[in-house]
């Protein structure tokens, strides 16, 4: 069964609690955490403090995507304050190495992103030693875009990149997933999505949800 994350992002910030609530009533194993800096990306969302206040009222895990440059300054205190997996971008940093000894350290999972105009030949070097790789499908930090269909080439060349080295990072794919985008996004080959838009486009989160897992079991 395809790994479907909700996008705390596009939810109701106003009734947060109870947006948690439904969540952890959901068959969902994870929420997707997007921070992004001002810098790296035009806005800004979210810091450690919301990621703890987050940690004491879910049991779900928290997958935070740092959409910020040099988020090695950052990663410890997230990690502090609950998150269970880091993915940073990798056009964020020279410092890719350091990011994932750090977060395996603590235990956690990391994740490198990658953004739509990135080759897969940047991060082919380190894909033995992350645990899943984000694939962007619309650029980072922007949301009225369409979905770069262009993308569905990069997960089937991650996919096959994974089969014939016998890796095991999980791929996740994010940017626009809809009821529409994920059956050609899990036939490329993605094994994890992210959906905020959709998942939160009114108050039928859970009937959102199960519509995406119900298009997600087609392809197990």
């Amino acid at each position: 069964m395809v790994d479907i994350l909700p996008s705390i992002l596009n939810s109701d910030f106003w009734n947060i609690k109870e947006t948690l609530n439904i969540l952890n009533k959901s068959e969902i194993k994870e929420i997707h955490i997007d921070i992004m800096d001002g810098n790296f990306v035009e806005d800004m969302a979210f810091g450690p403090k919301f990621v703890k206040t987050l940690r004491e009222h879910t049991n779900l895990k928290l997958d935070l995507h740092l959409m910020m440059m040099n988020p090695e300054r950052k990663i410890e205190k997230f990690i502090e304050a609950g998150a269970d997996s880091v993915t940073f971008n990798i056009e964020s940093t020279f410092n890719v190495m350091n990011i994932i000894q750090e977060v395996k350290k603590h235990n956690k999972k990391v994740g490198v992103a990658i953004s739509p105009h990135t080759s897969i030949s940047v991060i082919e070097a380190i894909l033995p030693f992350v645990d899943q790789v984000l694939v962007l499908t619309i650029k980072p930090g922007t949301s009225n875009s369409k979905i770069i269909t262009e993308m569905y080439d990069k997960i089937k060349e991650l996919y096959e990149i994974k089969i014939r080295k016998e890796y095991s990072y999980r791929i996740m794919v994010d940017g626009k997933i809809d009821d529409k985008t994920l059956g050609p996004i899990l036939e490329s080959g993605a094994e994890a999505v992210v959906s905020g838009g959709y998942i939160f486009k009114n108050e039928k989160i859970l009937d959102n949800i199960e519509i995406l897992r119900k298009i997600g079991s087609k392809y197990e």
